[in-house]
């Protein structure tokens, strides 16, 4: 990608608030140069064509300037997300009952706090499964729960679970009846099929609980994530590998949330954990894409405290492919190799993000552990050798 007529308006049509400023941009852009099928296709691709309803009539005032069929197009979008999400927030409702009668606790994560909190409107944030965050000691519990209602995990069994593996730290459950959402049960906000050695461990999931906060999600009393954690989780998320900030959503997140906590974001606690957690780098390239994207209401000196004092040659050649708007799922491995100090241990990590452990790899794979050969081993070397090339 580079940046297309399409794309400046499309990062005009992602910003929380449009006023003069933002209208006067539109002289730059040349609206009748737009061609409006790439328009709608990067809308979709970017995850945002309902914000780009909602907000698109509030920047183009003229609305003979947008063709008819776009309209319709993104108006199919935001009804659309509308009536998936509130059937995944009605079943999620009572999902979280259940929890609360047998005195779970749970944090919810991402999309389904999103959308009813952040986001203040379903239609906005669409959500292809639900994340719930859990105790590791209630773990058996939940799935005991889960197991009552028709759910159960479909890519390994709960006895199966390494609490201490830094891999995946989620278990996939579903229900064969009716249209119920996918749960991706977590024990740890960071869950990924490389191996996160140099931060995981150092993320105390004690502070995400004792931060949490009460709230209402589908009409059901339940926790989210503090507004600092908040925003360190969807920096991380944002970054994970198969990502690597290449979707307008990651950086409408964060804007939005920036802009509904406003004074309750406490931007010193942001900063001290993310130094305590070891995810400086993660934060602060998120949170300056977000600034350079769609000019994310972030102080000045809170980036300067999380820049890091040096950029690596790898974190560099990401810098400068995303500031061109060359986006690449797998481009964050860079940033990743470079969190790993000494040639040793990247070594090692590249060795385990090639071949990670038998019971990680089948995890993924959807099959048992018994199933695993060296065919799946192949894969995934060509997987990962098909990003360096798309590099």
């Amino acid at each position: 990608m580079s940046w297309q007529l399409e794309d400046k308006l499309m990062l005009l049509c992602c910003r929380t608030k449009i006023g003069d400023r933002e209208r006067n941009k539109l002289t730059e852009i040349k609206i009748d140069k737009i061609d409006w099928d790439c328009f709608l296709e990067k809308a979709r691709e970017e995850g945002v064509s309902p914000i780009v309803f909602q907000m698109l009539p509030r920047i183009i005032i003229n609305k003979n300037d947008i063709p008819d069929y776009v309209t319709d197009e993104l108006k199919k979008d935001y009804y659309l997300t509308a009536k998936k999400n509130i059937l995944t927030l009605n079943a999620l409702g009572n999902i979280l009952e259940v929890f609360n009668k047998a005195g779970l606790k749970v944090i919810v994560l991402k999309g389904a706090a999103l959308a009813e909190t952040v986001y203040e409107n379903l239609a906005l944030r669409s959500m292809s499964d639900v994340d719930l965050l859990v105790k590791k000691e209630d773990l058996y519990r939940i799935n005991e729960q889960l197991n009552d209602l028709g759910y159960y995990p479909t890519d390994r069994s709960v006895d199966d679970v390494d609490l201490s593996s830094t891999y995946l730290a989620s278990l996939d459950y579903r229900n064969p009846l009716g249209n119920s959402p996918s749960l991706h049960i977590h024990w740890h906000f960071v869950n990924s099929t490389i191996p996160n050695e140099s931060y995981m461990r150092k993320i105390k999931m004690e502070d995400i609980w004792r931060d949490a906060v009460r709230t209402n999600i589908a009409n059901t009393e339940t926790c989210v994530m503090s507004p600092h954690h908040l925003i360190i989780h969807l920096a991380e998320h944002a970054l994970r590998v198969t990502h690597s900030l290449s979707k307008l959503s990651y950086f409408c997140d964060i804007d939005r949330s920036i802009n509904y906590y406003g004074k309750r974001l406490d931007w010193n606690l942001l900063v001290q954990d993310t130094m305590k957690f070891n995810l400086n780098k993660m934060v602060y390239t998120t949170l300056y894409f977000s600034r350079f994207f769609i000019e994310a209401k972030i102080p000045e000196d809170v980036l300067l405290k999380l820049k890091p004092e040096r950029f690596s040659f790898p974190e560099k050649i990401f810098m400068r492919k995303t500031e061109e708007n060359k986006r690449t799922p797998g481009m964050s491995y860079l940033i990743h190799l470079s969190m790993n100090k000494g040639l040793l241990k990247k070594l090692k990590f590249l060795g385990r993000t090639l071949f990670p452990p038998k019971d990680i790899l089948a995890q993924r794979s959807y099959i048992s552990g018994s199933d695993m050969n060296y065919r799946y081993y192949i894969n995934r070397v060509r997987e990962v050798l098909s990003y360096v090339f798309k590099l």
